[in-house]
């Protein structure tokens, strides 16, 4: 089983934006940048699939797991031995943004090897696929290095476990602002403002 290695990064151009989603100060920018640029190397982002069919309609669909890997945790277990909590935040919310940014890339990889598209992904703990279905979904990925512990949580910890269908026809993802639930935040503000001024 060959896991898929994934060439992923951030702009830095857009970390202004970065602050605004995760409730920073502006004055965290500089650490931001820093550890971004410090935790970028020791990033090894991989992603392996199987294709299975969905019990109720035969439709195709991937089950895919995906890591940042090892020295990511490391790097913020670093910080967190420290007592360095602030820090080790910023980090957990850079690999945050790391596994979009793989998320888009995946999409890509799997049209390449299957000529079909990703829809929307439904993640190990949402209701559609609860997280006590986990030892069963990764006994059928068939991998071992990527693992989880007896809470369930997947070792490395910024690794995720998702099922997508594969269409036949592109669909529009949802942004991920459309996906969260705080329906005040002031970046889906801004994202409403935007399209309500497409619209008039």
């Amino acid at each position: 089983m060959n896991f898929i290695p994934l060439k992923v990064s951030l702009n830095e151009a857009c970390f202004d934006d970065f602050i605004r989603r995760y409730h920073f100060d502006e004055k965290d920018k500089a650490d931001v940048v820093r550890l971004y640029r410090q935790v970028n190397p020791r990033v090894h982002v991989e992603f392996h699939y199987v294709i299975t069919k969905d019990d109720d309609s035969d439709a195709l669909k991937a089950l895919v797991v995906v890591t940042l890997g090892q020295a990511f945790d490391e790097y913020q277990e670093s910080f967190l031995n420290r007592g360095d909590i602030h820090k080790a935040y910023i980090l957990d919310c850079l690999g945050l943004e790391l596994l979009w940014a793989a998320y888009d890339e995946i999409d890509r990889k799997l049209y390449e090897k299957t000529h079909l598209y990703a829809g929307d992904y439904t993640f190990v703990g949402d209701n559609a696929l609860p997280i006590n279905r986990l030892p069963a979904l990764m006994r059928l990925l068939g991998q071992k290095q990527i693992t989880y512990n007896e809470a369930y949580v997947l070792i490395p910890k910024k690794s995720v476990v998702f099922e997508t269908p594969l269409l036949k026809t592109k669909k529009e993802k949802y942004a991920r602002c459309a996906a969260c639930s705080n329906l005040k935040c002031s970046n889906r503000e801004k994202l409403e403002d935007r399209a309500n001024m497409r619209v008039s």
